[in-house]
């Protein structure tokens, strides 16, 4: 069953059946039309191909800027869309039964360790698709991108120069990300060797396929599945885990949580607070090796 079909059927219900008011209405359906844009971008087309991890996935790119209660209330408009499609047609599975919902507390999704992403990166080759492919992962990771802000990207907001991108992130709202100096290589790479050649006419976009068209959502979700599954890597990972894991890397390596925030772009530091515990964790590291001459000198 398509999903199209399955979404118009659903909004028919509570619209006439249900007769649920404008305001319920409206609000089921851009919940919904937003869960099945997000399906749609990653290649699902059949309500029968979403799977558990898709409903998951979805939830936790969602609470990428959204608050709990939010997620909360889409999760509910997700749950009656799923149980009134597989009671209509049983053949349909509810992949959306066993998920409950979202605490204040959230865990931290999935994301790649430093030793996954180098095993990533390295698992290219240097044909003109590889050298293209290898960029918008490179990109996507290391400037922690959302995969929209990856697709939109402009030649005039690179600044390869200046070591900066200046990304239009969600509310138009602009932020400036620090290139690292191996991504700026990297781009360099593409952009002389592949861009150069792709070149059909005049446009805007820095990624263009071979036949000069700009690079899609969809096109982004299929390659990284396909390099999950080439690389042997967990197939929860998703384009949404690159962004977590940059954000990862750098609290893991000192950074400090604010300044993640400004580069994820997150207008509340509570979307950020998901990773505490990772400053937790070096906090009490840093405490215990402070005091260890306590330890010591009682041993003594």
């Amino acid at each position: 069953m398509e999903l199209s079909e399955a979404f118009n059927d659903y909004l028919l219900e509570i619209r006439v059946v249900e007769n649920r008011s404008n305001n319920t209405f409206n609000s089921y359906r851009r919940d919904l039309k937003t869960y099945i844009e997000y399906l749609q971008e990653k290649g699902i087309q059949k309500m029968e191909s979403i799977t558990l991890g898709d409903v998951e996935d979805f939830l936790m790119f969602y609470l990428d800027s959204h608050a709990p209660s939010s997620a909360n209330r889409m999760l509910s408009s997700i749950h009656g869309f799923h149980e009134f499609t597989s009671a209509n047609h049983p053949q349909i599975q509810n992949p959306a039964f066993s998920v409950h919902g979202v605490k204040k507390q959230k865990h931290l999704p999935t994301y790649c360790t430093q030793a996954e992403i180098q095993r990533l990166f390295d698992s290219f080759d240097q044909s003109d698709q590889s050298i293209y492919e290898k960029t918008i992962l490179e990109v996507l990771y290391t400037c922690g991108l959302r995969v929209s802000e990856l697709c939109e990207l402009k030649t005039v907001q690179i600044r390869l120069q200046e070591h900066i991108l200046k990304v239009h992130g969600k509310g138009d709202k602009e932020r400036i990300v620090p290139i690292a100096s191996s991504c700026i290589q990297q781009m360099k790479h593409y952009q002389e060797l592949v861009r150069s050649q792709w070149l059909r006419k005049s446009t805007p976009y820095f990624f263009i396929n071979r036949f000069g068209r700009r690079l899609t959502r969809q096109y982004v979700h299929q390659l990284i599945k396909r390099k999950v599954e080439e690389c042997q890597l967990d197939p929860r990972i998703s384009a949404h885990s690159l962004r977590h894991s940059f954000a990862t890397h750098l609290l893991e390596g000192d950074a400090d949580l604010r300044v993640v925030q400004e580069l994820l772009g997150h207008a509340d530091i509570q979307t950020t607070q998901i990773y505490t515990h990772i400053q937790n964790e070096r906090l009490t590291k840093a405490y215990d090796q402070y005091f260890n001459f306590l330890e010591e000198s009682k041993e003594e």
